[in-house]
Parts: C-alpha cells; structure tokens; sequence
C-alpha cells in the first residue's frame, strides 16, 4: 500500500472539532483546500451543495455527524489504514470498490477500509453518524479477543442494525458523538481508552461474511466432492435436487451432506442457493442486462418465488436486488 500523504500535508492534522456548513461550490472549494480529513467532497448534479459536518477527527478515532440535501460523492485524496463504520439515518450511501458496490441503509450499517475503495456516493436528503478506527487498533484488538490475529478480511462489510449487539453499538456511538460535540478538552485524555473499548465493542458485534467457502478445485480433499460441485456449477441454472448431485459425484445423499460440511462449511443446499445468488448479483451488475427485470434474471438461475429470493438476495449482499441496479446505473 503505498500513502500518498505526503501530497496532503493537512490530511492528517487532528481537529478537536470539525464543524462545517457548506451551501456554495465556493465553500465546498474551502473545505477541501483547508484538508483534515483523507476524502475530497464534490456534488452530484447540483450547483447548490448542502452538506453539514460535526464532529471530531483524531489520530486515533475519528467521529462525525453527515446531513446534505443535496448528496454528494468523497473520493479518497490516499490510501489511509483505517476503517469506515457508517450508521445511515436517512436516505442511503453507496461505496464502489474495484471488486463491487456495497450500500448502507437505515436498516444497514456499513463498514469498509480504504484499500480499495474508489468513491462514495451519498444520496439526497440523507444523514448518518460516521467514524474511523485505524486497521491497527483494530487488528490489535482483535488479536486480544481471539488469542491470534485473524484480520478483518471475515467482518461483512453490511450489517443488519436489528440484532442487539448491534443496537448496542449504535447507542454507543451516539453517546461518544454527543460527548464529542461538547468539546470537553478532558477528552483528549479519554479519547484512547474510548477507541479502545468500541473497538472490542464493534469487533464483539459487527457480523462476519455470509459468503461459501469456495474451494479450489485443485484442494478439494475427495473426488467425489470434485465432482459433485463440477456438476452443480454445470447445472446450476437448471433444476436440482440432493439425489442428482450424489448420484454425478457417485456416493450417497448423506455422504453428500457430510463432505459438504466438513469441507465447504455449508449444507449442498446453501451452497447451490449462494452460487445462485453470486450469479444474480453478476448480471444485475452488468450492462448487458440493464434492460431485464430482475424477475428475469432471478428465474434465469432458478429462483421461481420472489418473495423468498429477495430475502435471500438481501442476506447476502445487504441491499435488494432493486437497489444493487440503482447503485450500477
């Protein structure tokens, strides 16, 4: 990775409070010439951006509050080792990665690290509560919790804000940030334990990937496993049952199941709806389907009921299969 900060001079410099009210190109021209933060703000179709920030921004956490009406998109100015965590309110905020877009909602945080993040796209008439951790407070902290260090590659970059460790967290982040806004210069003394126990906070509560374990085929333990996910891949837009699979990989239903688990992590059946699904979210993303409905495309790989594969969709990537399209037009 290589840090272009030097380029930035002021992209690192703490601020005890960031505060800013931007309603002319002029202004939004200001703050991003005045630096302190590692993203450059611009405005999508408006000449009239509407954007106010309040909050913090430290060398070891940073914390904010976002409201615009008109959006805006944040380009990172370098590659900073930190991760993003976004609690959206209102409206929705999409991230394209050069491996794909993820998207927060109000029902869906976001957590995503700079490695390799192009832009971030904000709606109108959108909030959210935003912070930094960097990757080696976190990385360290996870070590603590887990005995060893497994990075944060398995943390799932959108997480359901329904679940109680969740909530937890978000109550948390709203207690900091209003204690942030009161400028207590105790603060500074009480920031690092504070980043210390939200980052064990975040890493005890934050979902891990929903993703199969794909396995190489050339590290697959058993022929017959081979086999049976060759066939699945051959088959998978066209109907399939347990029996077909064991009888191409030539072994039992059972046995099927048994190396399923032990070596892919996951039951046939999950396996065959995730790769289904991983095969969706490719054509809802290219252009050559921009014109088929979603429907089309959900029955082309086998999801006959809508209902059911917009939950699953939703499972899996952290937005419908609506809202994927809109973040690729």
């Amino acid at each position: 990775m290589v840090d272009r900060a030097s380029a930035y001079p002021s992209a690192r410099q703490p601020q005890r409070r960031l505060a800013a009210h931007i309603d002319s190109l002029r202004q939004l021209q200001a703050f991003n010439d005045r630096g302190g933060i590692p993203v450059h703000f611009d405005v999508m179709r408006s000449i009239a951006p509407e954007i106010e920030i309040d909050g913090r921004v430290d060398a070891c956490m940073s914390l904010w509050a976002t409201h615009t009406i008109s959006g805006f998109v944040t380009k990172p100015k370098y590659d900073a080792a930190v991760m993003t965590f976004r609690f959206v309110t209102r409206g929705h905020v999409t991230y394209r990665h050069r491996a794909g877009n993820s998207i927060g909602t109000p029902t869906h945080a976001t957590l995503v690290g700079f490695e390799d993040l192009r832009e971030v796209q904000a709606s109108g008439s959108f909030s959210a509560l935003s912070g930094t951790i960097a990757v080696e407070t976190l990385t360290a902290a996870d070590a603590a919790l887990m005995g060893d260090s497994r990075g944060l590659s398995s943390l799932a970059p959108v997480a359901d804000i329904a679940t109680p460790g969740m909530k937890a967290l978000a109550c948390s982040l709203r207690e900091i940030q209003r204690r942030v806004q009161e400028a207590d210069p105790a603060c500074d003394y009480v920031l690092p334990l504070v980043q210390e126990i939200l980052s064990y906070q975040l890493l005890s509560a934050w979902p891990k990937r929903v993703e199969p374990k794909v396995c190489d085929r050339v590290d697959v333990p058993s022929r017959s496993l081979r086999m049976a996910l060759d066939y699945i891949e051959a088959n998978l837009s066209g109907p399939l049952t347990l029996a077909d699979i064991a009888a191409a990989a030539g072994i039992s239903v059972r046995g099927l199941q048994t190396r399923f688990r032990r070596d892919v992590g996951q039951t046939p059946f999950q396996f065959l709806i995730d790769q289904r699904l991983k095969r969706v979210h490719q054509d809802l993303i290219s252009a050559r389907n921009a014109a088929l409905p979603v429907a089309v495309i959900a029955k082309r790989w086998g999801f006959a009921h809508m209902s059911d594969f917009g939950q699953r969709y939703r499972r899996l990537y952290g937005c419908t299969p609506s809202e994927t399209r809109r973040s690729t037009a």
